[in-house]
């Protein structure tokens, strides 16, 4: 088995754990911000943590889409350039594009991993929830993690189509 195979099988297994991941929280979102309008102009009583839960939520699917963009290669890009090059110039662009971008979330990976690894991370909470602050923040490191694997698949698959 070769390590493009081995990196391959992993990214995709990836890519399905995030699909299920977006599925959970999308419906949590769905469900705790419905309950709060419910709850605030039907009952007359507002749940004080469900605007805050929605952005906690929102923030872990926004790092997962992330990753699933790039696992799919629908990721925003500006190819005004790349379009005007030839097919072997489009390949050498894309692996120099899928490299960089790999530099990029391990780098990011490293540098939250650190980050979260600072004593006064532990301590704070959240307003409302009180819930540790280390669950929301953990989405940057995790995103970037499955953004480093997709994007190294990417890179490999692109190596192997350029030469």
């Amino acid at each position: 088995m070769t390590l493009t195979t081995m990196i391959g099988k992993l990214s995709d297994t990836v890519f399905k754990i995030e699909k299920a991941i977006v599925m959970v929280l999308i419906s949590l979102m769905f469900l705790i911000l419905t309950g709060g309008v419910f709850f605030r102009y039907f009952l007359n009583s507002p749940l004080i943590w469900s605007d805050e839960f929605a952005i906690f939520t929102l923030i872990w699917l926004t790092f997962i889409g992330g990753s699933i963009s790039i696992k799919r290669q629908q990721a925003a890009a500006v190819t005004i350039l790349v379009d005007k090059l030839n097919e072997r110039g489009r390949k050498i662009v894309a692996s120099i594009g899928f490299l960089i971008l790999l530099i990029f979330c391990v780098f990011i990976v490293y540098y939250s991993y650190t980050w979260l690894s600072s004593p006064n991370i532990v301590l704070q909470k959240s307003n409302s929830m009180q819930v540790p602050m280390i669950y929301p923040y953990l989405s940057v490191p995790i995103g970037f993690l499955f953004m480093s694997i997709h994007s190294m698949q990417l890179f490999l698959l692109s190596l192997k189509e350029s030469v």
